[in-house]
């Protein structure tokens, strides 16, 4: 049999989290688990891995990996927290099934096991799967998601902006990511939502009848 490329071994792993995303979703029907929304968090977060483990000197392939399979247990039953670990000791033998070596599904489990609760991960690719999971929950679609919910009360919507936009400054002045790559991915996605929310602000503020 010939031996599997990176290539084929990444999208092995990608179709394995599609399915289990969806067919766990649909058993649980858990109204708040999108597993479309799920997937695509999870290709996002893979891209930043990518773009910070090449500029980190990680090892690539298996950052991807763990990237591809951090939230593999996100829709399971049981404590959120735990859907780290759980899905590292569910990936394990399919990581075996791929041909990595010991040490290779050791790295990766790992990544997928700490990236939940662990503040100070320990080996570089855990941090970049970290990493690239909180440069996303910044990005242009979380951005869209801050306001979606309260469209039809503008007062609201403003009031929450406002709160969201102190938050946003006080992550700005501190190094919160475990690598340089990821704070400065993090900064530009901060910086972004700073600079939307407050544009909604300042529409609220003119939205009046002019005096002169």
């Amino acid at each position: 049999m010939t031996p599997m490329t990176p290539n084929d071994r990444l999208e092995q792993i990608g179709r394995t989290v599609r399915n289990r995303l969806r067919e766990v979703a649909a058993q649980q029907q858990i109204k708040d688990q999108d597993p479309d929304y799920r997937w695509q968090h999870t290709l996002r977060v893979s891209h930043y891995g990518k773009l910070i483990a090449e500029a980190e000197g990680a090892d690539v392939e298996l950052t991807i990996a763990a990237c591809l399979l951090h939230d593999i247990a996100h829709a399971d039953p049981g404590d959120w927290k735990d859907h780290g670990r759980l899905g590292a000791a569910l990936i394990r033998p399919h990581l075996q099934e791929l041909g990595y070596s010991p040490a290779e599904v050791d790295n990766i489990c790992y990544s997928v096991a700490s990236h939940v609760d662990v503040e100070q991960p320990q080996t570089l690719e855990a941090k970049i799967v970290t990493d690239a999971d909180n440069v996303d929950r910044f990005g242009a679609y979380r951005t869209i998601q801050w306001c979606v919910g309260d469209l039809d009360d503008y007062s609201a919507l403003i009031a929450k902006l406002k709160d969201r936009v102190e938050t946003l400054r006080r992550y700005r002045q501190q190094d919160l990511l475990q690598t340089a790559t990821g704070q400065d991915l993090f900064n530009h996605q901060v910086d972004r939502q700073i600079a939307f929310f407050e544009a909604l602000i300042q529409e609220h503020e003119i939205t009046l009848v002019p005096h002169l």
